[in-house]
């Protein structure tokens, strides 16, 4: 009766920094609460999606393997920071 439905999932802004020993991925993913972001390693592809009402999506590939064990992240004022360090 309402028609179709179409669920927007926005990518975030991405930066990807390649440093000596690590990789640090910067999002910006303003609206949403630190418990709603969720993040999985496949691999040497990080998986970024939020699970509140405002939605992002994204899969990063990583410039370099990474151990999935070393995994830092922050959040502050819609602000993602995951720092991986490499194998």
């Amino acid at each position: 009766p309402k028609g179709a439905v179409v669920e927007d999932a926005r990518e975030p802004l991405i930066d990807i920094f390649n440093e000596t020993d690590s990789i640090q991925v910067v999002a910006e993913m303003p609206g949403v609460a630190e418990e709603e972001i969720k993040y999985e390693l496949k691999g040497d592809v990080l998986i970024l999606q939020t699970l509140g009402e405002k939605k992002y999506n994204k899969e990063i590939l990583l410039p370099a393997p990474v151990n999935p064990e070393s995994v830092e992240k922050s959040y502050q004022n819609g602000i993602l920071e995951i720092r991986l360090k490499k194998r």
